[in-house]
C-alpha cells in the first residue's frame, strides 16, 4: 500500500493484529497482613523490637518464658549480636528453650549459630551461657503441634502477621518446619574440677 501526499509516496506498513489465547499472568499470593514478607519491614521490626527493648533496660524478667534474648558471635565480625526470639517450648527441669527461626535459614543468627557456639541467653530473670542444637524436622512438627495446642491464639496472630499459611494444618506444618530452622537452648553444662 502507498500513501500519497502531495509530490512525495510514503510507504505504509499494515499491522494485523493476531489474536491468541494467552494465559493471565499469575496471580501474586495474597500480602500477608501489614505487608509483612520474607524479610521483615520496618513496622514488623519495630515490633519484634519491643522485647530487645525490654532486656535492654533490665525489664526483660517483665517477659517470662515468652522471649528470650541470644547474644551471638557474628561469624565474620566477631562482634557478639543480640537478637529476641519467642519461645515455642520451655521445659522447666531441664530449662531447654525451643525457637525458630522467623525468616527461614539465612537469618545471620542461624549462620552464626552453625559457625560457632551462642555467647549468653538470658530468659526472664534467668541468664545462662547455653549450649544449642538444631532440632530434627520430626522434632520441629512436634514443637509446632505442641504450640500449637498450647498458644492457638498467638499461633493464628505471627501466621496471618508473617504470612506463613494455616499452621493448624498439618500438611502446611510439615512444610513449615521444612524451610525455618528450630534451635534448642539449654544452659552449658559447667565441667566439674
Amino acid at each position: 500500500m502507498v500513501l500519497r501526499t502531495g509530490s512525495q509516496t510514503a510507504p505504509v506498513e499494515e499491522v494485523i493484529a493476531v489474536s491468541s489465547s494467552v494465559p493471565p499472568p499469575p496471580a501474586d499470593p495474597p500480602t500477608p497482613l501489614l505487608g509483612l514478607r520474607r524479610k521483615p519491614g520496618r513496622l514488623a521490626l519495630a515490633v519484634f523490637r519491643m522485647p530487645l527493648r525490654a532486656y535492654r533496660h533490665d525489664a526483660g524478667w517483665l517477659l517470662g518464658h515468652t522471649f528470650l534474648l541470644l547474644v551471638h558471635t557474628g561469624r565474620k565480625t566477631g562482634q557478639p549480636h543480640s537478637m529476641v526470639a519467642m519461645v515455642l517450648r520451655y521445659n522447666g527441669s531441664t530449662r531447654e528453650a525451643v525457637i525458630c527461626s522467623a525468616w527461614g535459614p539465612d537469618a545471620d543468627w542461624v549462620r552464626n549459630l552453625r559457625a560457632g557456639p551462642a555467647v549468653r541467653v538470658q530468659l526472664g530473670q534467668e541468664s545462662f551461657t547455653p549450649q544449642h542444637r538444631f532440632l530434627s524436622e520430626d522434632e520441629s512438627f512436634e514443637v509446632v503441634v505442641q504450640f500449637r495446642r498450647k498458644h492457638p491464639w498467638r499461633l493464628r496472630l505471627i501466621s496471618a502477621l508473617l504470612g506463613w499459611g494455616d499452621l493448624r494444618d498439618d500438611d502446611t506444618a510439615r512444610e513449615f518446619t521444612c524451610t525455618h530452622p528450630f534451635v534448642a537452648l539449654l544452659p552449658a553444662a559447667v565441667p566439674s574440677t
